[in-house]
């Protein structure tokens, strides 16, 4: 399996951010490329950074999105919606295991992915 990054600039970026403390989710999640339709996939993990997911559909580093999903936080599903860009994107035997990692986020979102990250 090749993983194809952008430049070494996001590949270190990337490798940093893997270090940072990650949860696990299973979670739908729907993914808006800035250029097409809406991608459907399913979160793999999520750190306070970033979210790994599993798609059907492959996203070349460098896209960005918006990407949507659910945190399960004190007994209830909190819905974020984040602007991504994914930095990894590796093929598997019928699906891509993607990378992204979040920009631009509101406070009280850091706040969610924090409380869910940490909790």
């Amino acid at each position: 399996m090749s993983i194809d990054f952008v430049d070494p600039a996001l590949r270190i970026a990337a490798n940093d951010l893997r270090s940072e403390p990650r949860k696990p989710l299973c979670a739908a999640a729907a993914v808006v490329p800035a250029s097409g339709a809406a991608i459907q996939a399913t979160t793999a993990n999520v750190s306070v950074h970033g979210v790994d997911l599993i798609s059907e559909i492959e996203l070349r580093p460098a896209t960005r999105c918006e990407v949507a999903f659910s945190l399960p936080i004190a007994g209830q599903m909190r819905p974020v919606q984040l602007q991504a860009c994914v930095v990894r994107s590796t093929p598997g035997v019928d699906n891509f295991s993607l990378g992204l990692v979040f920009f631009g986020m509101p406070p009280r979102t850091q706040e969610l992915l924090e409380s869910f990250v940490y909790n």
